[in-house]
């Protein structure tokens, strides 16, 4: 992909992300990543839907990489995989300083009642999430309680960490997503066998164990 393809949807990305899809023109993006008119945008996009596709599917192939990676570390063990996910998408909402929410949650709040292109794309990103959290479960199966759907589960998981997100960018607080992560590692915890257990990071769980 060439630089001043990327260059245009990263450019289209801020825009989104700062003032969402609807309200975000093929002049704007070319202002803003600096291009000389409709002509040199069309060369490289044919429309402003296509446009907002790629930068779709390019955040969310960012996010398969940097975030959903850790649910397949073959190296972590199951449980500590899953709390260092949540902790990951918590330490993200604090880098952005609790303003700029999901670009998956903030994209389906605007457009999937009013754009079927975008709402079958958007339903494609949550199912590839819900799938890579439900195989993790699956590894949990022998520590699971019985009769889980690890499905219904795995939806919950992504629905609360979507919910906070977006709670945290209309309250400006951080704090609103670092106790909904918390509280969702207890909720994940009620469904394991030992009632007990708590989901730690790998750290923490050996400090525990060298205090017994």
């Amino acid at each position: 992909m060439s630089k001043r393809r990327l260059a245009i949807l990263d450019a289209a990305a801020r825009l989104i992300s700062q003032q969402g899809f609807t309200h975000t023109s093929v002049d704007d993006v070319i202002r803003e990543a600096g291009l000389s008119g409709k002509s040199h945008f069309y060369h490289y996009f044919p429309s402003k839907d296509a446009l907002g596709f790629e930068v779709l599917d390019r955040q969310f192939g960012r996010f398969a990489d940097r975030g959903l990676a850790i649910l397949r570390e073959p190296m972590i063990e199951p449980l500590d995989r899953l709390s260092l996910f949540i902790d990951t998408l918590v330490a993200l909402q604090r880098e952005r300083d609790a303003r700029n929410g999901s670009p998956f949650g903030n994209l389906a709040g605007e457009l999937a009642d009013s754009h079927e292109g975008f709402r079958q794309r958007l339903d494609v990103v949550f199912e590839r999430w819900a799938q890579q959290l439900q195989s993790l479960l699956w590894e949990l199966h022998d520590q699971l309680r019985e009769g889980v759907d690890t499905a219904r589960l795995a939806r919950f998981i992504i629905a609360a960490l979507e919910g906070g997100m977006l709670m945290t960018r209309v309250t400006r607080d951080v704090a609103v997503m670092e106790g909904i992560g918390a509280d969702l590692k207890r909720f994940v915890a009620t469904h394991l066998r030992d009632g007990e257990v708590l989901l730690r990071t790998g750290a923490e769980r050996e400090l525990a164990q060298s205090a017994t």
